[in-house]
């Protein structure tokens, strides 16, 4: 049974689609039952009126600069390429130290449809720098944190029912680098 306020699954994480007539969540991009045009579900969600629920993010902003919170959405056709989506090259980089080699320190945790933007920050199920985690019911409501520490990000649990993992190791804290595998409670993420 899905609540009338999800935005996403919360078994797979991945965006559902609602009928805007029928106000059931349905799947392919037309409603087999009143043939109206499915719409994405954080968008479905925010146009809806009667929901005490936030829209679950802020939206992609036209232009050079992105607010904080998660920049890149599984919603493609809202989301235009460019500067406001990606705001570090996907290949790697050689530091400002001049060192060969050496790549920039992660950028996002990408996985279930989501590239969510590594920041400062608390994450958990009642919000935080990941909004789309509230959908999610194996997430602690409050999960975890984000912190810097120098030019390393640092991804912390602070006492979760189901657990961070780094590499397949449940961890308390542990320092992110590019490549690594993150699991928050169900959901599987890679490091960029």
């Amino acid at each position: 049974m899905i609540p009338d306020d999800s935005a996403f699954c919360d078994q797979c994480g991945k965006e559902l689609k609602w009928c805007p007539e029928c106000r059931r969540p349905k799947r392919g991009t037309e409603c087999p039952v009143c043939g109206s045009d499915l719409i994405p579900g954080r968008k479905y969600i925010s146009v809806t009126p009667d929901l005490d629920r936030v829209s679950p993010g802020p939206s992609v902003t036209p232009g050079p600069s992105v607010t904080p919170g998660p920049s890149v959405t599984p919603d493609l056709d809202r989301v235009s390429p460019g500067p406001s989506v990606t705001p570090e090259p996907s290949s790697p980089v050689i530091s400002s130290g001049g060192e060969a080699g050496v790549e920039k320190s992660p950028s996002a945790l990408v996985g279930n449809g989501w590239r969510l933007t590594i920041q400062e920050g608390p994450f958990g199920r009642r919000g935080g720098i990941w909004p789309e985690l509230s959908s999610c019911p194996y997430v602690s409501g409050n999960h975890g944190n984000i912190v810097k520490n120098g030019a390393q990000w640092i991804i912390e649990d602070v006492g979760s029912t189901n657990g961070t993992y780094v590499n397949g190791t449940r961890i308390q804290r542990q320092a992110l680098k590019k490549g690594d595998r993150v699991r928050i409670a169900t959901l599987d993420f890679t490091v960029e």
